[in-house]
């Protein structure tokens, strides 16, 4: 497989305006809260009126469905409804889905945390949720990288991740011991899965997407796709599941690069 170089980088959006609106709304349409990469652009009232007409489409057309999401040229619209509050995002077609889902997720879980108590609305006051805003715009602000990386560390229980770009010689993030994150560590990764590849090329066992290290004291995944690449330190005393360990390490790592719009022609 060959990877187009640098050329696939240029004209690339910034990581962090993937998505383009955020908007909350309770179950009879009310907007709560929204925000928006360009405010003046936002009209809640049409995306309430919009997904309203389109839900009752879908329940009338197959009686028990659920919209969850709605693709449009150039653009995505996704939706996570609970019991009393229904979450949209707008966002760019080149966003993953499953990197949508992570951050539908992560609002409605950090929203019905604080608000719960709040649910459902009573006397029509919404004031309250504006407060919000400040959680979502810091959330929108964020690079997404660092956050998709942050998480999938602490869902697998890692003790550190690191992104790397072989050809910039460049870490992309990090957040690892001090200790191990020298780029001398970092290279030798490299090579690493590159001797693998030649060694899996010998014995004709295809070409090596991942490896995965067994030490005295921790287990070591590497995943590569061409110049860039991931390392994952894991500690031994924590009860690990292997082979979810290398499948969700190749997974962030495949959906960071559409992210990057980075191609990868087999």
């Amino acid at each position: 497989m060959t990877l187009e170089g640098s050329k696939a980088m240029e004209g690339k959006k910034a990581i962090e305006n993937y998505v383009e609106s955020i908007y909350i709304y309770d179950n009879a349409g009310v907007c709560l809260t929204s925000i928006g990469l360009k405010p003046e652009n936002l009209d809640e009232n049409i995306v309430s009126g919009f997904f309203t007409a389109i839900k009752k489409f879908g329940q009338k057309l197959i009686p028990g469905t659920v919209v969850k999401s709605l693709i449009m040229s150039g653009h995505k619209l996704f939706y996570n409804s609970n019991e009393n509050i229904t979450f949209c995002i707008q966002c760019y077609d080149d966003l993953p889905n499953q990197v949508i889902e992570y951050i539908l997720n992560e609002i409605s879980n950090k929203f019905l945390e604080i608000y719960q108590d709040q649910l459902p609305i009573r006397d029509g006051n919404i004031s309250l949720f504006s407060e919000f805003n400040v959680y979502l715009s810091q959330f929108m602000e964020r690079p997404l990288i660092e956050s998709l990386l942050e998480d999938f560390g602490y869902k697998v229980l890692s003790e550190g991740v690191i992104l790397f770009d072989e050809n910039q010689e460049k870490i992309m993030f990090a957040k690892v011991p001090e200790e191990y994150s020298s780029r001398k560590q970092i290279s030798m990764s490299g090579m690493l899965i590159n001797f693998a590849k030649k060694l899996s090329l010998e014995y004709q066992g295809g070409d090596v997407h991942s490896i995965l290290i067994s030490s005295e004291n921790r287990w070591i995944c590497v995943s590569k796709r061409e110049y860039i690449y991931i390392i994952v330190l894991f500690s031994k005393t924590k009860n690990i599941a292997l082979d979810i360990i290398v499948e969700r390490t190749e997974e962030i790592l495949d959906n960071i690069l559409k992210m990057l719009r980075i191609e990868i022609k087999k």
